[in-house]
C-alpha cells in the first residue's frame, strides 16, 4: 500500500467525517456494558466466533421486467403479510401518497440494469424531501426479486413515514431535528424488518419453485460472508477511533498512521484512507446490518418451528403490528417485540443453534 501523508488538512478533512459519522460516539455506543457486564462489541465478538465462511456462487439469471416483478411481490405480501398488501399495490402502481411529491410527481422507478454495475435497489428519504423514493435496478438475476422485497419491507415500515408526516405538517423544526437525529439505541434496528421480509419472500420463492433449496443454501452462505465483512469493518474503525484524540487532531492521526506502518498493519490503513475518502459505510451504519440479519435469522428460525398454523399466523399479524411501531423503538424493546427478549438473548440463542448446526455437521461427516 502507498504511503499514507498526513497533512494538516488531511487531519481536519477526517475529523469533519468522523464528527458526522460520531464514530467516537458510536465506540462509547459498543463498549458500554449493559446490566450484565457484556458489551455490543463483546457479543459482535461472539457472533463472529460462532459462524463459517463458506465459498458463495453468483445468483442464478431470471428474466424479469416490471409486470413479472409487480405480480410476484403482490402475490408474495397477500399470502404472507395481507395487511400490508394494498399499501404494496399502492407502491408498485406509484399511487402511494409517501413517494408523490407536492407537485404530484411519482418517485418509484424500475430501472434496467447492466450485470456487474454495482446499483442496488433502494428506498430512502433525505433532508426536508415531502416523499420517499424507491429505486428497483433490474439485472435479471434471483437477487433482484429478494432486494426488492427487502427494500419493501423498509417501504412498509413506520419510521421514514412518521419523519414524512412530521415534515408534511410542518412540524417545528426541533421537533423534526429530534426524530431524524436518532441515538444508536434507535438507530440500529432499522434493517430487521427489510431482512425478516426478505426471508418470508425466500421461503415463497421457494413454495414457487422459483428458487431451490441449494439456491437458498448459497443465499445463507452470503448471509454469513456478509456478517464477517461487517464485524471486520467495525473491528477495524474500533481500533483506529479508540487510538484518536475527540476531535482528531493532526497530532494523534499522524501518531496513528505511523504506528500502523511500522507494524505493517496495511488493512487498518487502508480502512484510515477509506474513513477520510467519505465514500465508506461507517460502522454505526453496518451495525444495523449485524442487527438484522441475527435478529431476522432467529425469528424465522422460531417461525419455521412452529406446527400450529395458527401460531404462525399470530407471528406474522405481530410483525405486521411491528411494522407500525418502528419509529418509535430501541434495541431491545424491538427484539422483545418481536422475540420477547432482549437483544444480548438474541444473540446468545443465535451462537448456540450455530454450536449445535457445527456439531450436526460433524456428525454426519463420522
Amino acid at each position: 500500500m502507498k504511503k499514507l501523508k498526513i497533512t494538516k488538512q488531511y487531519a481536519d478533512e477526517f475529523d469533519k467525517k468522523c464528527a458526522k459519522a460520531n464514530s467516537h460516539g458510536f465506540l462509547r455506543f459498543l463498549t458500554e456494558p449493559n446490566i450484565d457486564n457484556v458489551s455490543l462489541l463483546d457479543l459482535i465478538s461472539q457472533i463472529e466466533n460462532s459462524i463459517q465462511w463458506k465459498p458463495v456462487k453468483d445468483d442464478r439469471e431470471i428474466d424479469l421486467d416490471k409486470e413479472k416483478i409487480t405480480k410476484c411481490m403482490n402475490e408474495f405480501f397477500s399470502k404472507y403479510l395481507p395487511k400490508k398488501a394494498e399499501e404494496i399495490g399502492k407502491i408498485l402502481n406509484g399511487t402511494h401518497p409517501y413517494f408523490i411529491d407536492r407537485e404530484g410527481g411519482v418517485h418509484v422507478n424500475f430501472i434496467p440494469s447492466k450485470k456487474g454495475d454495482g446499483h442496488s435497489g433502494n428506498v430512502g428519504h433525505s433532508d426536508r424531501r415531502t416523499y420517499l423514493e424507491f429505486n428497483v435496478y433490474i439485472h435479471n438475476s434471483l437477487d433482484d426479486l429478494r432486494t426488492i422485497a427487502h427494500e419493501l419491507g423498509h417501504a412498509i415500515s413506520s419510521h421514514h413515514k412518521h419523519l414524512i408526516e412530521l415534515i408534511r405538517k410542518d412540524a417545528p423544526s426541533k421537533e423534526i431535528d429530534k426524530y431524524s437525529q436518532k441515538s444508536f439505541e434507535r438507530d440500529c434496528i432499522g434493517e430487521i424488518e427489510s431482512h425478516i421480509t426478505e426471508r418470508l419472500f425466500n421461503r415463497f420463492l421457494l413454495e414457487k419453485d422459483i428458487c431451490s433449496k441449494e439456491d437458498l443454501k448459497n443465499y445463507e452462505f452470503g448471509q454469513q460472508a456478509s456478517l464477517i465483512s461487517e464485524i471486520n469493518l467495525i473491528r477495524e474503525e474500533k481500533d483506529i477511533i479508540s487510538e484518536l484524540s475527540c476531535p482528531v487532531s493532526y497530532e494523534s492521526l499522524n501518531r496513528l498512521v505511523k504506528n500502523l506502518e511500522k507494524r505493517h498493519q496495511d488493512r487498518l490503513l487502508e480502512r484510515v484512507e477509506k474513513m477520510h475518502d467519505g465514500n465508506n459505510r461507517y460502522s454505526a451504519y453496518m451495525f444495523r446490518y449485524i442487527v438484522g440479519r441475527v435478529v431476522s435469522e432467529q425469528w424465522m428460525k422460531k417461525f419455521e418451528r412452529l406446527k400450529d398454523e395458527k401460531a404462525k399466523e399470530q407471528m406474522l399479524n405481530n410483525f405486521q403490528n411491528y411494522l407500525d411501531k418502528t419509529y418509535k423503538l430501541d434495541l431491545n424493546s424491538a427484539c422483545e417485540e418481536l422475540l420477547n427478549e432482549n437483544f444480548a438473548c438474541v444473540v446468545e440463542d443465535y451462537v448456540l443453534d450455530k454450536v449445535n448446526e457445527k456439531k450436526e455437521q460433524r456428525e454426519k461427516t463420522l
